[in-house]
């Protein structure tokens, strides 16, 4: 097994390569396994991804960047997606605030069924991803770390990154952090991202993310999303 990395911009040619380790990546995720609980559903929802592969990837071609990891020979076996986002006026001029101490966000709850739930509006977003049985939980996911976002200052976020098991512990996230922040670190700009994840914390520590604020915990003993933020420049301190 070569250790041997490339990371490169994804296109739109890559989008069958890209839902297949972005399924297999994320089949023992943490936030994933808490929002489809069931293993088989959850092997049921990437499987169906791949049906959605040229869309998703159109969509996040315009959103803002993919980058592929690919191994020795070829494959690709890890994904990170990052998106610029601008500044909010309404928050002021100001760099990122920390949040308060206990600041951690307030889950909701269907009165009904006492399942974890997110607004209506935002449930209807993510039915077609991920059925109406687990898309209430995605919602609330996507409700709790908004709120938590930075927005007085423009920043690169990262959405989205996975590496495929067996690729693990070979530096493809390493890789695809250096590309990017890079180009974040030229530009002059911030970067934040969640934390879902111990072992993805210290990656992300080691290319100079730090915590901001508390960690957000999803209910009924789900994981704890740790929000972090890197200062523009850091990696030049």
């Amino acid at each position: 097994m070569s250790d041997e990395v490339t990371v490169r911009r994804a296109g739109l040619a890559d989008a069958p390569a890209v839902m297949r380790a972005l399924g297999q990546g994320c089949l023992d995720e943490a936030v994933f396994s808490w929002v489809v609980p069931d293993g088989s559903a959850r092997q049921e929802r990437t499987v169906a991804w791949t049906g959605q592969a040229a869309a998703w990837v159109g969509g996040m071609l315009e959103e803002g960047v993919l980058l592929v990891a690919e191994h020795g020979a070829g494959e690709i076996a890890g994904l990170s997606l990052w998106e610029l986002l601008p500044a909010d006026p309404a928050a002021g001029q100001a760099p990122p605030a920390e949040p308060a101490p206990g600041t951690t966000g307030s889950p909701g709850t269907d009165t009904a069924s006492g399942e974890p739930t997110g607004s209506a509006e935002e449930t209807a977003r993510f039915i077609p991803v991920y059925g109406p049985e687990y898309a209430p939980r995605m919602a609330l996911v996507s409700e709790l770390t908004r709120r938590r976002h930075p927005r007085r200052e423009p920043h690169w976020y990262l959405q989205q990154m996975v590496v495929v098991p067996t690729w693990r512990g070979h530096g493809l996230g390493g890789a695809m952090l250096r590309h990017q922040l890079e180009l974040v670190d030229t530009a002059g700009l911030g970067a934040y991202l969640e934390a879902s994840s111990a072992r993805n914390r210290k990656l992300y520590e080691r290319h100079g993310f730090r915590a901001h604020g508390d960690p957000i915990r999803l209910p009924e003993d789900g994981p704890a999303i740790q929000p972090m933020w890197r200062p523009p420049a850091a990696g030049q301190r």
